[in-house]
């Protein structure tokens, strides 16, 4: 057997290695090595002041609650007040943090003129931001042909433009310290293509574009940028897609059953993983359960293969959201 014969075989054995690995996984590589050797445990976020978006519910709400158990100081924001209280409660009957280390501020991350205004708040009781967690989003459920503007604009509205106003809001605190980190919780639907989820995948790509550049401007300043692309977790982030206009509520239980993804991760699981990603100020992490996360790889490294069964699955998931879709009486 000559070099090259040797050579051919050794990489042959590495990609058999990196395939199993994968599968065997529910994260990117890199994210699961610092897992497994690594020894930050959120202790590096004592007394730190974390301003998470989107904490109702959901992966927002499940991070909160890990955070708090590392003594930093949080800041908990989305739209209803209600639910941030309940999560600060939560938080407070575990115990490990102090009442006044836990700040509830409404947002609604959509309403760009108020995040000067929120952000002032913040810096008014804490003096300081050290991470902000931009969580907030909302998903879409529809035929990009059936869904109005409106919806369109909506998604980038609360899934870029929004995240980029609040970022925009409080960067001029971290840069005059020459210290921060900006958190953003973006989508594996962000570098895959997700049918029946157009713009919120197209919303998606472009938090990826945006920040990933931005995160070059920041290094100057010692501000650290980390995405994170979580794929199907277990929330109500399915009931509570917009669909095909603004008026019509939340998706019928025929649809969501028809456009669930198998597999999905638990908002627990994901939220650690997140912590280690964030104590370890990785660029970009990338968690989910198989096939979702093998898939991501195939988009990265095998584009043209992963298109061909992206249709395929594509062609399925339009039929079976039709299927489960009621007919209206007059047809």
């Amino acid at each position: 057997m000559n070099w090259m014969e040797t050579f051919g075989w050794l990489v042959g054995i590495l990609i058999l290695v990196f395939v199993i690995a994968c599968l065997l996984s529910d994260a990117d590589l890199t994210l699961r090595f610092f897992e497994k050797v690594g020894s930050k445990k959120g202790e590096d976020f004592r007394n730190q002041v974390i301003w998470v978006t989107g904490a109702s519910s959901g992966i927002g709400e499940e991070l909160a609650y890990q955070l708090a158990k590392t003594g930093c100081k949080l800041v908990l924001s989305a739209r209803r007040k209600n639910e941030l209280q309940r999560v600060k409660d939560e938080i407070l009957k575990k115990g490990g943090i102090h009442q006044d280390d836990v700040m509830v501020l409404p947002l609604d991350i959509a309403e760009c003129d108020t995040h000067k205004d929120a952000t002032e708040k913040v810096i008014s009781q804490f003096k300081q931001i050290d991470i902000l967690v931009n969580n907030a989003g909302r998903s879409q459920r529809s035929l990009a042909m059936e869904a109005s503007f409106e919806v369109d604009k909506a998604i980038f509205d609360i899934n870029i433009l929004g995240t980029i106003s609040l970022t925009k809001s409080v960067l001029p605190y971290m840069v005059s310290r020459k210290s921060g980190h900006v958190v953003v919780t973006s989508s594996l639907a962000g570098i895959v293509p997700a049918p029946l989820q157009t713009a919120y995948s197209a919303a998606k790509h472009a938090v990826q574009g945006y920040f990933n550049s931005l995160r070059l401007e920041l290094a100057s300043d010692n501000i650290t940028l980390t995405t994170i692309l979580p794929g199907p977790v277990v929330s109500k982030v399915v009931e509570n897609a917009l669909t095909t206009s603004l008026d019509k509520g939340l998706i019928s239980g025929n649809m969501e059953a028809a456009m669930q993804y198998p597999n999905r991760m638990s908002t627990v699981r994901c939220a650690e993983l997140m912590v280690i990603a964030i104590a370890y100020q990785l660029h970009e992490v990338w968690i989910a359960k198989n096939p979702i996360l093998l898939t991501a790889y195939m988009a990265q490294y095998m584009p043209t293969t992963c298109r061909f069964f992206l249709a395929i699955y594509a062609k399925r998931r339009i039929k079976s959201l039709k299927d489960n879709t009621p007919k209206k009486k007059d047809e």
